[in-house]
């Protein structure tokens, strides 16, 4: 019926669409248990709809009142990379513009450098605001560029993420108690 190579494409073609759903249904599980985490149990979060972008943001609701946002660095921008490539970091954003937590969920760095990366240097960016220009966040010694780009991603990304015209609505009108 079809020729060896043919059958090969077909197969690639077959387990990469069924790669993606694997993990498109893993970012969800992910995304879902870091808002229990960040925001309660009875958090939800659901995508975006965003108009004019390609980013992709989950607006976070408790007991049916907007109570943030997470978002993926490596889905909006910018685009940084540490020494081996793009770390991907979760991240969640609370309605007060503040960094309620982070977690890094893939990256492709020396594991020896990696693991220098503890508690204490994710718990900087709690409660800094996301348009924070003066932050000032330790970097990890001998893990430099690692945790460089994941300052710089998280920061410049939650800044975009404040600043799209769906969540910056948002965030004035929860402001001014509307």
């Amino acid at each position: 019926m079809f020729d060896k190579s043919t059958r090969r494409i077909i197969v690639c073609g077959l387990f990469l669409m069924s790669y993606t759903e694997m993990a498109t249904a893993a970012d969800i599980v992910a995304t879902e248990a870091f808002c229990h985490d960040w925001f309660g149990q009875s958090a939800h979060a659901a995508p975006m709809t965003l108009s004019n972008t390609n980013i992709i943001v989950n607006t976070v609701t408790l007991d049916g009142h907007p109570s943030g946002w997470i978002f993926r660095t490596d889905q909006v921008p910018p685009s940084c990379k540490g020494k081996r490539g793009q770390i991907t970091v979760l991240v969640a954003i609370g309605t007060d513009a503040r960094i309620k937590g982070l977690s890094v969920i893939a990256h492709r760095e020396d594991p020896q450098y990696f693991r220098r990366f503890k508690k204490s240097f994710f718990s900087q960016f709690t409660e800094i605001r996301a348009d924070d220009t003066a932050v000032k966040i330790d970097a990890v010694t001998r893990a430099t560029l690692s945790s460089r780009a994941i300052i710089r991603d998280v920061m410049e990304g939650a800044k975009n993420v404040i600043a799209l015209p769906e969540v910056a609505a948002q965030l004035n009108s929860l402001n001014k108690g509307g």
